[in-house]
């Protein structure tokens, strides 16, 4: 489910109508109300087309990429978990105990009628032209953050080589590590100023971690000073988190572009 992700690769011939091909996907992940909530499968397209969920590429409407309620962030996680909050908070807020039921069986972009006037949300109505978020970022903060999505990555596929290794408890922490620092440096590209704080909590437990066990889960059986490698990783992830948000505060002063 990745090669799709291209704007490279046109229209397949008669793949069209057996896979999810990159045409199909470019209308999966526009916002125009031609293609909104179309070609929701994942391999074969179709369950689509059995489903009337299918809509195939016009030639006269470009895919514009997004939602449409803008996330306004570069963190992962916030913006995976954001429809089910608002929905908790949605379900929470209305008066009307039916609609607090129903709201989670209820078609996408529904909200209970005085939720909807109390606590509006806005939405994108000119999908050729509306504002997007993009922060100011310092040729320094696109490094760094790169180096930390590297980094992220690296310790990523050594977990997965290694889960048998690193036992249940230890992939539970490991993993812990992973999606702090994805939630911590993302918060960081977003200008946040409690991202120091996630950093430096996150960077420190690493430090005592490595302190504590001499290793960092097993990796020094595969290369002797790793461990020592992990831990100037979270030395520099405390640095950066200090850095960025102590000497670089002015970048933050801008987030969107038109």
């Amino acid at each position: 489910q990745f090669w799709y992700h291209t704007q490279y690769i046109g229209k397949m011939g008669f793949l069209e109508y057996v896979i999810v091909t990159p045409s199909q996907h470019r209308v999966h992940h526009a916002i125009n109300k031609e293609y909104i909530d179309k070609n929701l499968g994942q391999i074969f397209c179709v369950w689509d087309r059995m489903f009337g969920t299918f809509q195939e590429e016009l030639d006269g409407v470009p895919p514009q990429y997004g939602v449409l309620k803008p996330a306004n962030t570069w963190n992962p996680i916030i913006i995976n978990f954001q429809h089910l909050w608002r929905l908790t908070q949605d379900a929470w807020l209305t008066k009307n105990y039916w609609d607090k039921l129903r709201i989670w069986f209820m078609p996408t972009g529904w909200r209970p009628s005085d939720v909807k006037v109390k606590y509006p949300i806005a939405i994108i109505e000119n999908v050729y032209n509306f504002r997007k978020y993009q922060p100011e970022a310092s040729s320094s903060l696109k490094a760094y953050s790169l180096f930390q999505l590297i980094t992220t990555t690296v310790l990523l596929l050594f977990m997965f080589y290694n889960y048998s290794e690193i036992g249940f408890e230890g992939l539970l922490l490991f993993g812990a590590f992973i999606f702090v620092g994805i939630y911590g440096y993302t918060t960081l590209m977003d200008r946040k100023s409690y991202a120091l704080w996630i950093e430096v909590i996150r960077g420190v437990a690493g430090l005592i971690l490595i302190y504590f066990t001499s290793d960092w889960f097993g990796i020094n059986a595969y290369f002797s000073i790793a461990s020592y490698l992990v831990a100037i990783y979270f030395l520099l992830t405390i640095l950066g988190g200090v850095y960025f948000t102590y000497f670089e505060k002015s970048y933050a002063t801008s987030d969107f572009a038109a």
